[in-house]
């Protein structure tokens, strides 16, 4: 490795981030785009459009843990090639429907792709090539997913606008073939061994580096005996907390902003919060390097508590803005910090067995945090209400993942 010009890992990590550059908008930042020409098409409403969406996302409720247990215990490669074919060709299936139902169908073989492509692979693979260096690699990797969504969002809009929405469902499903199969065929090695290699920071003494010691504690005892441990139950509840936080603003802020400054302002805020959130997860990464599991987590919470509390005073447009940006830095927390908190408290054997659950949390948490947010505000008849609850539970998810890690230091 000492000769090699580059450690083949971040080989690895650019083949990562150009896979969730293509595949994670797919069912995330542009599936709304499609909408109004389907609602139109199908004579059906908003909201049952939106089934489709919660169907995708819960999916990976029950089967994260299945899908991770699957590419770890099975052949990785294969599995993963197998799960691209699925996801593409049941989305360009979605430009042959002709109705809702066949569509939701479709849906839960999306949600099962897309849980089985993107970010538990990532995860596996970052955690198996970087021991030292892993929060940078991992953000990296996750940067994919906000510049395929700036890219795609272009893409599918101008295919829907110029020849239409079923056709821009079957181009799209074709180029995920064409260019992550290559990628998972030929650059991806699933582990260091597999090309004689060590993972990075392997033969470092990783106690001596700021933060090292969080970053390779391991509890000694099988996955099956901490399902019971006061630590498990509150990683797994952190990660449903982390699920509310990120989706409540992602799904609810669009359309409160759009009522107080309008569309086109409330577009300029989301593309601000959008766009820090590609430097977000970079930072975040560094930080856990850096300082640790904990520092990174404080800092976190913080960012979004103190966004939905200026959510609270998102009238005023320059406040507005501000908020737009410690969301976007805190709101990184969704994708980067699941794997980076299991990865502190686990070992390398256990790693895929925890984070199944964990990312199970983070759907639940997803998939409801939305309906959560707007459910508040239906029943009270404010969303600053919303935003004040979702504010504490920011709180909570530090105190809940904190306490989950302290207390996990009793079994190693």
């Amino acid at each position: 490795m000492k000769n090699s010009k580059m450690f083949y890992g971040w080989w690895i990590v650019l083949g990562a981030a150009i896979i969730l550059a293509v595949l994670g908008p797919a069912t995330v930042a542009v599936a709304n785009i499609y909408q109004a020409p389907i609602v139109a098409d199908f004579g059906i409403t908003n909201s049952q459009f939106a089934i489709s969406n919660s169907l995708v996302l819960g999916v990976g409720i029950f089967l994260s843990p299945f899908v991770s247990k699957r590419l770890t215990s099975g052949n990785f490669k294969r599995t993963y090639i197998i799960s691209l074919f699925i996801y593409a060709l049941a989305y360009i299936g979605y430009g042959f429907t002709t109705n809702i139902y066949v569509f939701y169908a479709l849906s839960f073989l999306v949600g099962y792709g897309y849980l089985s492509t993107t970010i538990i692979p990532t995860s596996i693979l970052i955690n198996n090539w970087f021991i030292n260096k892993r929060g940078l690699a991992l953000s990296l990797a996750l940067t994919g997913l906000g510049v395929g969504g700036v890219i795609f969002s272009q893409l599918v809009t101008f295919i829907i606008n110029n020849i239409g929405w079923r056709q821009s469902y079957m181009i799209y499903g074709a180029l995920m073939l064409l260019i992550v199969l290559p990628i998972i065929w030929f650059l991806i090695k699933v582990k260091p061994e597999d090309m004689n290699l060590e993972p990075y920071g392997n033969e470092m003494n990783l106690d001596k580096q700021p933060g090292g010691k969080e970053q390779v504690q391991a509890v000694k005892m099988s996955f099956a005996d901490t399902v019971t441990k006061p630590f498990f139950l509150l990683l797994v509840g952190g990660a449903v907390l982390v699920g509310i936080g990120n989706n409540a603003g992602l799904g609810q802020f669009p359309p409160v902003l759009s009522n107080m400054h309008g569309t086109a302002t409330a577009a300029t805020i989301i593309s601000v919060y959008s766009a820090v959130g590609i430097v977000g997860k970079l930072v975040l990464g560094q930080i856990n390097d850096l300082y640790g599991i904990i520092r990174s987590t404080l800092f976190s919470c913080t960012l979004l508590a103190i966004s939905y509390f200026l959510m609270l005073f998102s009238s005023n447009l320059i406040i507005a803005f501000v908020m737009a940006v410690l969301f976007g830095m805190g709101n990184a927390i969704g994708t980067v910090l699941p794997p980076l908190i299991t990865s502190a408290i686990y070992s390398q054997e256990q790693y895929a067995k925890a984070y199944g659950y964990v990312m199970s949390g983070v759907q639940f948490g997803m998939t409801v945090g939305s309906l959560f947010a707007a459910g508040i505000a239906d029943l009270t008849g404010s969303y600053n209400y919303s935003w004040a609850i979702i504010m504490v539970l920011s709180i909570l998810t530090a105190v809940s993942w904190i306490t989950a890690y302290k207390n996990s230091e009793k079994y190693i």
